[in-house]
Order: structure tokens, then C-alpha cells, then sequence
């Protein structure tokens, strides 16, 4: 299996960008919350464990820490969509509405009815 180069993964674009100038007024933090909330879904997202050793409650534990990785996602997300607008509509504000409410609508898009039984943040 090939790998990887090493300059082309996300972490290491991320302290590339960090030693920018242009960095101090990013929220690098985000961001590399983000990466980590990204390595969280992709590796562990939806390991609950054995399957005979599932409970409810487990599973709602188990759902608390995905919902919070993928807000911290969803916000990385977003901060990157802005990125890209600017860049490519230089003269146009970003759509202040749609970004106000990213978040909240891939929370809900994410986890539907669940956010029932998840605890309110």
C-alpha cells in the first residue's frame, strides 16, 4: 500500500500554515481541532465495542463524543469554507446567515432524532 507523503497530510499543512504570518489572525486551534475531530470519526466513530457488550447507555455515551467531534469538525469546516469564498468571490461578503447556522444544521443533519436523547450543550 503506497503512504501518504508527509507534506500532504493535514497535519502538517496545518503547522505550515500556523508559521505564516497571516496564521495569527486564524483560529489555528479550530483547526487542528478539526483534524483530530476528523481522526476521531474516520478511526473510532463508530466503534461502540463488542457488540453483546452494547447498552444504551453505552451507545449514548459513545454518541456525546461523536457529536462533539463533529461539531469541532463542522466549526473547522466552516472556518475553511469562509477560506475558500474570500478567494473566490473577493468582493462578496460570505453568506453571514448560512455560516451563523453551519454548525447547528449538521448537528441536525448528523445525528436527526437522536438529538433527542443527546444532552443539550
Amino acid at each position: 500500500m503506497a503512504a501518504v507523503p508527509v507534506d500532504k497530510l493535514l497535519g502538517g499543512t496545518l503547522h505550515s500554515l500556523a508559521a505564516h504570518a497571516m496564521a495569527q489572525t486564524m483560529d489555528m486551534d479550530a483547526l487542528h481541532k478539526a483534524r483530530e475531530a476528523r481522526n476521531f470519526i474516520a478511526h473510532e466513530g463508530a466503534s461502540i465495542g463488542y457488540m453483546w457488550s452494547a447498552t444504551s447507555d453505552r451507545i449514548l455515551r459513545h454518541a456525546v463524543k461523536l457529536r462533539a467531534a463533529v461539531k469541532d469538525l463542522a466549526h473547522g469546516d466552516n472556518i475553511i469554507s469562509k477560506w475558500c469564498h474570500e478567494l473566490e468571490e473577493p468582493h462578496d461578503p460570505p453568506p453571514a446567515d448560512w455560516i451563523s447556522c453551519y454548525p447547528e444544521t449538521v448537528d441536525t443533519w448528523v445525528f436527526g432524532s437522536l438529538r433527542a436523547l443527546l444532552p443539550i450543550e
